[in-house]
């Protein structure tokens, strides 16, 4: 019997962590009191990897989306709840485990598409909405009154370099494409932390 491979992932405070599992024919996903639930490979239609910053403490998340034959749909995060404002990247043990699943779906499944990026509605969606908050932050800022709008010229360009950043990632990340074979691209993967990356080339090195 071959080894199984794991990845463990909770998405908030409010639901437990959920325990995913590879075996050679299926992805299996069980969780305290809540799902248990087993996909067959041979049963998932599309898998998709994007950028996926759920919020200001999880910039850094990347996620795999798998669209079953039936419509279901099952996102694997790559950061982990670990407490109030606090969520940890968990690259080192999800890019493994998602390359695992794309060449175990697609040998069984050759016809399973990989997806990378968003959907086209949902990446011209953000960029449309990313604008239209910009344009609208700028209006704002143009009603305060004229004492106070030093101290708000510096608040607009923290806002705007948010979005910026958030949207130059997103457009370079998240362009909807459709990969033939099963190379996935490293944008479309979280990066491991640099110390174990330099700790990887020291060892390598040494």
């Amino acid at each position: 019997m071959g080894t199984k491979s794991h990845y463990s992932v909770r998405n908030s405070a409010l639901e437990k962590p959920r325990n995913w599992e590879l075996s050679e024919q299926a992805i299996s996903c069980t969780q305290e009191a809540g799902i248990n639930k087993q996909i067959l490979f041979s049963d998932i239609q599309k898998i998709r990897l994007f950028y996926h910053p759920n919020n200001r403490y999880r910039l850094n998340n990347y996620c795999c989306k798998i669209t079953t034959k039936s419509r279901e749909n099952f996102e694997i995060n790559s950061c982990t709840y670990n407490g109030f404002a606090d969520f940890i990247d968990q690259a080192e043990t999800y890019t493994p485990f998602v390359k695992e699943l794309v060449q175990k779906a697609k040998a069984a499944n050759p016809d399973c598409q990989l997806l990378t990026g968003h959907t086209p509605f949902t990446y011209y969606g953000n960029i449309f909405f990313v604008i239209v908050a910009v344009a609208f932050l700028f209006l704002l800022f143009s009603w305060v009154p004229a004492e106070y709008k030093n101290g708000f010229i510096i608040i607009k360009l923290i806002v705007i370099g948010y979005f910026g950043i958030y949207l130059a990632k997103s457009i370079k990340v998240n362009k909807p494409k459709q990969l033939d074979g099963t190379e996935i691209p490293g944008n479309v993967l979280p990066k491991l932390a640099k110390r174990e990356t330099d700790n990887t080339s020291m060892g390598v090195q040494g």
